[in-house]
């Protein structure tokens, strides 16, 4: 008898390491793909900064990063005990053929490299989809808090991420902006559908143009008849949307990137097009970080500091 509860509580003692061990393993879901590790990655790569926003909100660190300026709550990431290996968009593969990460995130501008980082380790791309801002920023930092086990930061977190857009969309009712994309002096409007056109969802304001015609035409050569041509519709388009009294003016600089010199704060002021409208007459002119917006993107700790930059440059309004 006493043989026999021997055998039955190593066979209940094996199933439950068995059961253990299962629960301990790591799996990320997302809708294009499944990783599966045995156990919770320690050594992560990382080449998005969004990715990286989310998992560092989420207190997950990385170890491996691209070279480039961490700015904002990533700033720690310039230290050197954070390995530089590649670019943005392109991780270099040699590099990192030799310190072997348990896990590559990839996403945005280096999406593309997915397959050839796959033999080096479990490599999952989890790119954002701004044209479903919020809901996609959702299940991202979910589906991230769940293979690490980070549910109640998470849920913390965005719980208070809904309150400040929230707060910010009950001052921005019924009250339109044109965001306005920047390089040197010239000023590209852009629509619902275009790059930077989430912040129509995002904050709660008024688009007053158009959707965007969207083609897979590459860019014209600079200097060329074609961007001479899109200069003039450019042209057309930002004086359309001036014509249209928009409330506020939101200004991204692509020059103040990992510089911080904001040039159309001046320049905006003589434009011929936008120094007439009432919203730089009145000073409704928000200019954004930067490397923010341009850099970061749709992180889960960003998004809070892009939401709080609206709510600052609106609140003297109120």
């Amino acid at each position: 008898m006493k043989t026999k509860a021997l055998f039955l509580s190593t066979i209940l003692a094996s199933v439950g390491l068995n059961s253990l061990a299962h629960s301990a393993s790591f799996n990320l879901a997302t809708e294009k793909q499944n990783i599966e590790l045995k156990q919770t990655p320690k050594k992560i790569a990382v080449y998005d900064l969004s990715i990286l926003d989310t998992l560092n909100a989420l207190n997950i660190q990385a170890q491996i990063v691209p070279k480039t300026t961490f700015t904002g709550s990533l700033a720690t990431y310039n230290q050197t005990q954070f390995v530089k290996a590649g670019s943005l968009f392109e991780p270099d593969l040699d590099q990192l053929k030799q310190l072997k990460p348990d896990l590559i995130f990839v996403g945005g501008r280096s999406a593309k490299t997915l397959e050839s980082l796959q033999p080096i380790a479990a490599t999952v791309d989890l790119s954002s989809n701004t044209n479903h801002y919020m809901s996609d920023l959702k299940n991202r930092t979910l589906n991230l808090a769940e293979a690490f086990k980070r549910e109640d930061i998470a849920d913390k977190k965005l719980k208070d991420l809904d309150q400040l857009q929230q707060k910010v969309q009950q001052h921005t009712a019924n009250k339109s902006a044109v965001m306005l994309f920047a390089v040197g002096d010239h000023y590209m409007p852009h629509a619902t559908n275009d790059r930077f056109g989430f912040i129509y969802e995002l904050t709660g304001f008024k688009s007053v143009l158009p959707l965007s015609e969207k083609t897979d035409t590459a860019r014209p050569e600079a200097g060329s008849a074609e961007a001479l041509a899109a200069q003039k519709k450019n042209a057309e388009l930002l004086k359309s949307a001036i014509q249209q009294n928009p409330d506020y003016l939101i200004v991204l600089d692509r020059g103040a990137v990992n510089t911080q010199k904001y040039a159309t704060k001046e320049g905006i002021k003589t434009h011929p097009i936008l120094g007439q409208s009432q919203a730089v007459k009145q000073n409704r002119v928000i200019f954004v970080n930067a490397d923010a917006w341009y850099i970061t993107g749709a992180g889960l700790d960003n998004t809070a500091f892009m939401l709080k930059e609206i709510s600052e440059g609106i609140s003297k309004y109120y």
